[in-house]
Parts: structure tokens; sequence; C-alpha cells
């Protein structure tokens, strides 16, 4: 896969999860801003994102900016969709061997 940063977010903005979870490696961890472990392993990965599809159907993270250095992917997002606001959100993703190995989350609200 050339970007596996850019499909997941296609495939997120689609709720395709099997579009999503192929960009992502069977190891794959993601962590808060805080360094708290929220998803360990593709399986962990593919629950969590098919249950906030199907509770949030309108759910979408709009890209304002992405910084690439090296191996790792930052993406500012506006998402929307969801209870509340639109939230405005920062991904940094490490990418090797084409896949996303790890993901951490930043969040105005955390």
């Amino acid at each position: 896969m050339d970007d596996p940063v850019a499909a997941q977010l296609d495939a997120y903005n689609r709720q395709d999860i099997d579009a999503f979870c192929a960009c992502y490696a069977d190891d794959v961890v993601v962590d808060s801003a805080h360094g708290k472990r929220l998803i360990e392993g593709g399986a962990m990965l593919r629950a969590a994102y098919t249950k906030l599809f199907t509770r949030f159907p309108g759910n979408r993270a709009e890209l304002l900016s992405r910084v690439s250095i090296g191996p790792w992917v930052i993406d500012e997002e506006r998402v929307s969709g969801r209870d509340g606001p639109p939230e405005h959100a920062v991904a940094i993703y490490l990418v090797r061997e084409g896949l996303i190995r790890s993901v951490r989350f930043l969040s105005e609200r955390d």
C-alpha cells in the first residue's frame, strides 16, 4: 500500500471497515494523548471501529493538514458527526512496511 494513512482516512469517511482495517498492522497499538492504551491488535481495532461506525453513521474526519517526517505522519483533523460539536484532533501515525503500526490521538477534549 503506497499511502496507508490517506487510504485509512478515505475508508474511515466511507465507513468501510474492511478497507480501513487493511491499512493497519495486525499488532497495531492506539494510544490516547496521555499514553493510555486504547487498542491493541487488529481484532480490537476492528471491533472498536465497527462499533463507532454503527453508533455514528454520519461520522467523518476532514483533513486540515498533513505533515510527513520519515515514517511518521501527523494529521490535523476536524471530526464531526458524533455527539456534540465538531472536534479538533491530531493523529500521529507510525508507518512501517506499508502499514500503520501505531497511532496516538490528541484531542481538544483530552
